[in-house]
């Protein structure tokens, strides 16, 4: 878990933050003020960890498995992807066609270290689950030490 320095915030920093929020909201656009609807949001994701593994769970609906890449580096584990979107409606009076695109990136830390070659990802349902299998640690030795 990553330490965020503390400063003080001006008085009026909360109101700011808020007020910021409600323009963010009414033009169509997110925290970071990336373009709603745009597919630029990153994966909601949920993590678990037993004794012998972590289990990562993402949302990527409407996805297909070849739109989007799992790697792994050193403690950090990322998924990376791109949606694209196209919709188009022939009616007698009107033609629509309708394109949403993005991509998104979303990396996140490993509590411990994993055994690379035994990771295991599945995709159902716009679902994406990965299995990290935690590394054996070596057990502590106790070791006495004789006087002479």
């Amino acid at each position: 878990m990553a330490l965020i320095p503390w400063k003080e915030q001006h008085p009026l920093a909360e109101l700011r933050d808020e007020i910021d929020h409600i323009f963010d909201n009414f033009f169509g656009r997110g925290r970071k003020g990336e373009r709603q609807g745009s597919g630029l949001r990153s994966p909601a994701v949920d993590m678990e960890e037993t004794d012998k593994e972590i289990i990562v769970k993402a949302e990527m609906p409407g996805l297909e498995p070849n739109d989007f890449q799992i790697s792994l580096t050193e403690n950090t584990l990322t998924i990376k992807g791109e949606k694209k979107e196209e919709k188009e409606e022939k009616k007698r009076n009107y033609h629509m066609v309708e394109r949403r695109y993005g991509s998104f990136y979303r990396s996140i830390p490993l509590p411990c270290n994993v055994e690379t070659d035994k990771v295991e990802a599945n995709y159902k349902k716009g679902i994406l689950e990965i299995t990290l299998p935690k590394a054996k640690v070596a057990k502590v030795k106790q070791i006495n030490v004789n006087v002479k």
